[in-house]
């Protein structure tokens, strides 16, 4: 048997903030500054870890992260107090909620308050809704945009392919589904209350594991020759990070998949990245 093919995020991560560099280099040509990505955090051992990866990727794309704090009691009010100011400044190119957001307060609430020219990660309804119309100056969600990515780069076909999702957040299954249909694969999407799931999830040309339980899927849910996305961030019982698939259990029958960590989570940061640059030239005036 054939070793599974290993589809490493690093490659396609260093594109990508290689391309948004040098958008990112004219920019600032222009504009005499640098693009400017506004992040919202909670203290919270895993948006710390995020947002040094955040910090990080502006360093390789020639941008700027403005950090600003959320109290972990905040409300609604309070939330749109810190996001209306950067809505209005002309030097904040790009709007970053962190998850977890505090009690009573949830991704559609954040979507609400953001401008949603400048909304880098495509949680607000109009972002969705030209998503939804597959629109070109869609601002996608940067994980779901990830996993294309990492297709087109190793070259993955999807037209004609059977594409099954695990997972409907509004941040990966279902914009990731929208873009798969996009490009004239057969979806379907699976979730909690999905029937016989590993008869269904054994169908696909394309699995993406998008549920957040680590290692759930195993051998029982691939057929041999299928292409495993694993978008999956977990914190196993040894403390140790974990995919939502079975790496060690699959490896022998999948032609191809993506590891955890080194797979979706780099690209996803240099998604963002581009999205910044989208937004912020989507806003350029050009000067005489």
């Amino acid at each position: 048997m054939v070793d599974a093919r290993v589809l490493m995020g690093k490659p396609v991560a260093r594109a990508l903030n290689d391309a948004t560099f040098e958008r990112s280099h004219e920019y600032e040509q222009i504009n005499k500054r640098k693009p400017c990505l506004a992040v919202i955090t909670v203290d919270d051992p895993a948006s710390r870890s995020y947002l040094k990866t955040i910090k990080s990727t502006a360093r390789k794309t020639g941008c700027e992260v403005q950090e600003i704090s959320l109290k972990p009691t905040a409300d609604i009010p309070g939330m749109r107090q810190i996001i209306n100011p950067l809505n209005d400044d002309p030097g904040i190119d790009g709007i970053l909620v962190q998850m977890p957001l505090p009690k009573g307060i949830n991704l559609h609430d954040a979507g609400l308050a953001i401008n949603s020219n400048k909304d880098v990660d495509g949680i607000s309804p109009y972002q969705a809704g030209l998503l939804f119309k597959s629109a070109k100056n869609a601002l996608i969600p940067p994980t779901a945009r990830a996993v294309m990515e990492i297709l087109d780069f190793y070259q993955i076909g999807l037209s004609g392919q059977e594409v099954i999702i695990v997972g409907r957040s509004l941040v990966v299954g279902k914009p990731l589904g929208l873009l798969m249909v996009g490009r004239n694969a057969t979806l379907t999407w699976c979730h909690s209350r999905t029937r016989s799931l590993p008869m269904v999830c054994k169908r696909a040309d394309v699995l993406v594991g998008a549920l957040g339980k680590a290692r759930f899927l195993d051998s029982n849910y691939l057929r041999p020759g299928a292409t495993v996305v694993d978008v999956g961030i977990n914190v196993d019982e040894d403390g140790k990070l974990a995919g939502d698939v079975d790496v060690q259990n699959i490896q022998s029958i999948v032609a191809a998949y993506t590891p955890v960590p080194g797979g979706v989570g780099p690209v996803t940061s240099a998604c963002l990245y581009a999205n910044l640059l989208d937004a912020a030239n989507a806003a350029l005036i050009p000067i005489s």
